[in-house]
């Protein structure tokens, strides 16, 4: 079986993907990633491993069974075209779903603790925040509402249940009975406003697809509570950005903290971007550029799921997390 990574990978996960995997798959790491060189390989590989293909490379790869996107976001591939090739199956990763919860669970309690307003007030040797009366937020016997109950979600879940015994209320596109059994509350998108309304904190978990794109704006941020906090780990564009900003300008407490945004730098090398409104101006507000994967050491675990699918493909077995082309996610 053989196996074209379309990403880079670096020498080290090279060596621990050819050390964990049987000697019957070959796997391609082209250190040229142009269209014109992956062609070359097209037709000769069963599994594709990578996030965006045209169709030149998909008419090209006749013997392609398989693509493997090496994260968990799904957005990048054209829909519309995967459609044209039922025979080929999708799967994403969910290897890096901990690193995202830890580190939404980090964005939580700095916006509720109030640590980056503080912080940036006393670089300037100022300690009025000590006297004012800006207070922190309890999360102990507090209510969290989780919008995606994925692996992201459950896993903040948990997290907080345990440690801050945190009444769960969670949304799902299919709950199943295990996910009734790990929380208070959990319903499909027709109970949203039951749990934005009795949630002190609200975590959005979300894939963007066509039906979560713009899913809270006015209406639903209505529903928060004035002193929420709300925390984006999914996609910026699942809160409208325009209703979000006026909904923070409009509240003297509601803190929000989001790790996903809306303008994005095309190029790294010129990384200086702002967003369509002044979110920086907003004091309770906790930003992070997309950066919640971004752990020490995280090659090698973010790799796992990728090496169980390709183990599961050689065997003739179903790869997991496959992505659902009509669900777009």
């Amino acid at each position: 079986m053989k196996v074209l990574f379309c990403h880079r990978v670096t020498p080290v996960l090279r060596d621990h993907y050819r050390s964990s995997l049987p000697g019957g798959i070959e796997l391609i790491f082209p250190d040229d990633l142009s269209d014109s060189e992956l062609l070359k390989y097209g037709p000769d590989i069963e599994v594709a491993v990578g996030y965006k293909f045209s169709k030149t490379f998909l008419d090209r790869a006749q013997k392609l069974r398989h693509i493997q996107i090496p994260w968990t976001g799904v957005e990048t591939l054209d829909f519309e075209l995967m459609r044209q090739y039922p025979d080929i199956t999708i799967s994403n990763s969910h290897s890096n779903s901990l690193a995202i919860a830890e580190h939404a669970v980090a964005l939580l309690l700095s916006a509720a603790k109030k640590i980056v307003y503080r912080d940036s007030v006393m670089r300037k040797g100022d300690w009025s925040t000590r006297y004012n009366d800006v207070t922190s937020q309890w999360l102990t016997g507090k209510t969290l509402g989780i919008v995606g109950f994925g692996a992201i979600g459950s896993k903040v879940a948990r997290i907080l249940k345990q440690g801050f015994n945190m009444r769960i209320l969670a949304i799902k596109k299919h709950p199943t009975e295990n996910d009734e059994e790990e929380v208070d509350f959990i319903g499909t998108l027709d109970s949203l406003d039951y749990v934005l309304t009795n949630s002190d904190y609200l975590l959005i978990a979300l894939p963007l697809t066509s039906e979560t794109k713009g899913l809270i704006g006015e209406k639903e941020l209505a529903f928060l509570k004035p002193s929420v906090v709300l925390v984006n780990i999914g996609r910026g564009d699942v809160i409208n950005e325009k209703k979000l900003f006026e909904f923070m300008k409009g509240s003297e407490l509601a803190a929000v903290a989001s790790d996903v945004w809306y303008n994005y730098p095309k190029n790294r090398k010129k990384p200086l971007v702002y967003q369509n409104f002044p979110f920086e101006e907003l004091t309770f507000l906790v930003m992070s550029p997309h950066s919640a994967f971004k752990v020490d050491s995280r090659e090698i675990p973010f790799a796992e799921d990728i090496i169980s699918n390709l183990k599961a493909i050689y065997n003739q077995k179903n790869p997991q997390n496959q992505v659902n082309l009509e669900l777009e996610y």
